[in-house]
């Protein structure tokens, strides 16, 4: 597509690209400004081994051994297994709208930022239209991770002892905003803006070639081609003509009038 042509089809139909243009400049400016904001926070949990007993402390206190370690994830050789579980299961839908019914935000992720051989790090950056919301999500969100914790390693009754512990190391804090939320919003509108514009000029286009073909269409011949036929010889007769006997002859009055009637 050749710009220049592109150029000269919106000057010659400024007139409908025009008010487009505003439109679209005046809504960036809006979002850009005035526009809704999303800002987000952050926490950092470490996930802790139990300090379970060892065999010379079960000995030496034989109460040790009676007690219920039947934690699945302590007998499980990836560390980070009970991390992806725990993903998982904040991660789910259910979350996102039990959040939403408590007027929290519902955009949030939760991931792993660190594993190492005595603990695991989660991650979590929950996001609202204010920084109040957003912090408040994210401690939600820090409730039902210990929430979520302390119940899938207990589901064979282990004790508290044998179980994984969430620290809490960083954050919420203060919310920042998300800058990458504006340009986002302002990038869309932008879009959206030069889709109409284009819009706009194909159908004014559309409309002027419209016209165009019915103004030649229903365009009256100027000439009258007076030669090749025999009506052509009337037409050269006019009416004030006479006939031998010097009176006008009504054949020559038809063929005047008929002069100007017909089309060729």
């Amino acid at each position: 597509m050749d710009p220049i042509l592109v150029l000269k089809s919106l000057w010659r139909h400024k007139w409908a690209a025009l008010p487009v243009a505003l439109l679209t400049i005046i809504a960036c400016v809006y979002v850009m400004f005035f526009g809704q904001r999303t800002y987000e926070a952050t926490m950092t949990y470490a996930l802790l081994s139990p300090k379970t007993p060892s065999e010379a402390e079960m000995r030496a206190q034989p109460e040790l051994a009676a007690i219920n370690g039947d934690n699945p994830y302590l007998r499980s050789g990836d560390r980070a297994l009970l991390a992806q579980v725990l993903i998982t299961k904040l991660g789910a839908l259910e979350t996102a709208e039990e959040l939403q019914s408590l007027g929290l935000g519902a955009e949030y992720t939760v991931g792993q930022s660190l594993s190492s051989g005595s603990g695991m790090l989660l991650e979590i950056s929950a996001s609202g239209n204010s920084p109040a919301q957003a912090v408040e999500t994210a401690t939600e969100l820090g409730k039902r991770l210990n929430t979520t914790l302390h119940e899938v390693q207990t589901i064979n009754g282990a004790d508290d002892s044998y179980l994984y512990s969430a620290l809490a190391i960083d954050g919420p804090g203060q919310a920042s905003e998300v800058f990458s939320s504006r340009l986002r919003a302002l990038i869309i509108v932008a879009v959206a803006g030069a889709l109409l514009l284009f819009v706009s000029v194909s159908v004014a286009r559309s409309v002027e070639l419209a016209r165009a073909r019915r103004t030649v269409v229903e365009k009256p011949a100027k000439h009258v081609d007076r030669g090749a036929d025999g009506i052509a010889g009337l037409s050269g007769i006019r009416g004030g003509q006479r006939d031998p006997s010097g009176s006008p002859a009504p054949w020559s009055r038809q063929a005047g009038n008929l002069s100007w009637m017909l089309p060729w």
